[in-house]
Parts: C-alpha cells; sequence; structure tokens
C-alpha cells in the first residue's frame, strides 16, 4: 500500500512540475519583447509539448490549448496541431529514434515546420495579407530554427524532471 501511495506522489510531484514548465513557457513566450529579435518570435510551448511527449509517450494538446489561449487566434487550432505533433514525436521516439539531443532537435524543427506552415496558411496566405512568402522566409523560417535551438534547453529540463521523479 506503502509503494503505491509513492508512486502516486511521485507521478503528482512529476506532472505537476510539467504543467509548471509549460505555465512558464506560456508566460515566456506571450511576453512581449522577451526572447524576440526583431519581429523573431519563440515558440516555448512547442519546445515543452514536444520534449513531455518524448520523455512520456504522451500527447500534448493541453500545451495546444494554452497556445491557443495565449495567441489569440481560432480556439482549437493550436490544440489540434500540438495533438498530432505529439503523437508523432512520440510514436517516431517509441520505435525509431533515441532520446538524443540532435533528434530532439529535428523533432523541433520538423514540429515548428508543421505548426508554422499550418498556421501561416490558415492565418496569412488564405486571409491576403501582402507579401506573405516574405514572411515566410525572412521571420517564421528563423523563429523556428531560433525555438528549436532553445528546446534544447527545455528538453534538458524536462529529461532533468523525468529523472529525478522516475518511479522506482
Amino acid at each position: 500500500m506503502e509503494s503505491k501511495n509513492k508512486r502516486d506522489r511521485i507521478l503528482v510531484i512529476r506532472w505537476s512540475l510539467y504543467i509548471l514548465v509549460l505555465l512558464l513557457a506560456a508566460a515566456l513566450q506571450s511576453t512581449p519583447g522577451f526572447f524576440s529579435w526583431g519581429e523573431w518570435k519563440a515558440f516555448w510551448i512547442l519546445g515543452v509539448c514536444v520534449a513531455v511527449s518524448v520523455q512520456e509517450n504522451e500527447f500534448s494538446g493541453v500545451g495546444g490549448m494554452l497556445w491557443d489561449l495565449t495567441a489569440g487566434r481560432t480556439v482549437g487550432s493550436f490544440t489540434l496541431m500540438l495533438l498530432f505533433v505529439g503523437f508523432f514525436c512520440s510514436v517516431l521516439v517509441q520505435l525509431y529514434l533515441k532520446r538524443a539531443y540532435i533528434n530532439i532537435f529535428l523533432l523541433n524543427v520538423g514540429a515548428g515546420l508543421v505548426v508554422v506552415s499550418l498556421d501561416f496558411l490558415f492565418g496569412y496566405l488564405m486571409t491576403g495579407y501582402p507579401n506573405p512568402l516574405q514572411r515566410y522566409v525572412q521571420i517564421l523560417m528563423p523563429e523556428v530554427v531560433v525555438s528549436a535551438v532553445l528546446a534544447l534547453v527545455t528538453m534538458r529540463i524536462i529529461h532533468s524532471i523525468a529523472t529525478r521523479y522516475s518511479l522506482p
């Protein structure tokens, strides 16, 4: 009985810390001027969602809901995108990839490209903004690379939480 209580307590602590990291990422991502270079802005929530889905083999629709709330876009778009991205990242790591930092970087670049491209398609290209391809190449692509580099730090934090509060 005691080991079940200990196991439950470890899981509650671990997932509470994941939620705190996700809330911190949402605050950092939605803070104006924080980690921005010109018009480039890092996607912190994406890095946390990919890190948790890789580390825990879970899906990250909750992070997408939080991103929807902070982005002011169509409700549910980031939720669905991050749910599918988390699923595919989790499956790729379970079946084909190791949890190496180069793989995490490449997964974040791929996830960033998917999320940014779909958001660009529905948010800019279809709505008729001027010079949409220039925005895609000069602003969104560097944002993906910067976000993938910062996601390595996020992965290290998530990995340390997972190893510190691993189940016996």
